[in-house]
Parts: structure tokens; sequence; C-alpha cells
């Protein structure tokens, strides 16, 4: 499998169990591994060949700015099936989505989930 890897993309969301983070909005990180069986423009250098990660980035910017979700685990989820319903060369997709500044008091980097996902398993949601 061929993998693309979109690291670290940093979105604003309006996304929370609480109404202060519905309310204020706060940044959210997502990383995405779309897996491909084959990329043909390893081979034929044409954009068309492959997976336009600039159209994968504006549909997870889109999603994720602009509905409002309670779980980052619901977020991830509908991720995964925008991204394999408009790329149909996307064999198995992993959505890590990190929450830095998530409302626990306490020390730490970032709360977040990963969820990974397979065409197949997705064949009757698609």
């Amino acid at each position: 499998m061929d993998k693309i890897v979109m690291k670290n993309m940093r979105f604003l969301s309006h996304s929370g169990v609480l109404e202060k983070e519905k309310e204020e909005g706060q940044e959210f990180v997502i990383t995405l591994t779309l897996e491909v069986k084959d990329i043909p423009g390893c081979r034929t250098d044409d954009l068309f060949d492959t997976v336009n990660y600039a159209a994968v980035f504006e549909l997870v910017r889109d999603y994720v700015e602009n509905v409002s979700c309670n779980l980052i685990e619901y977020m991830a989820e509908h991720i995964i099936r925008k991204v394999m319903s408009a790329f149909t060369q996307v064999e198995k997709i992993t959505c890590e989505i990190q929450k830095p500044k998530a409302p626990i008091d306490g020390d730490f980097d970032y709360m977040g989930v990963i969820i990974k996902r397979d065409r197949k398993d997705m064949e009757e949601i698609l």
C-alpha cells in the first residue's frame, strides 16, 4: 500500500460537549494517512493519477470549521466517510484528531483519538 500523509492540519472548530467550546471554538489538529493500493502518479507524474491532497484538505477544513460535533470520535468518523466517498481510490484511512485545549484541569499536551477504517468495513455506509 502507498500512503499519503497529511500531518498536523490545524482548524478552528466550534465542537465539544461544553457550551463554552461551541461558542468560543478552539483549535483541532488533524493528521490523515490515506492508503492507496497503488498510486499511478508515482510513474506518470500527473496530478490526476493520485489523491489530490489540496482537495482533501479543503474537504476536511469545510467539515471541521462548519459542522459542530460533541465528540472528536464522531468528527473523525465523518471525516473518514467524506474522504472515502469523494476519493474512491483510498482503501484505508487513519484519522488522528488532537484537542490541545480540551477543557480538563491538568497538565497535558492534548487529548485525542486515532480512528482507522478500511473501505471494506464501510461499504454499506458509503
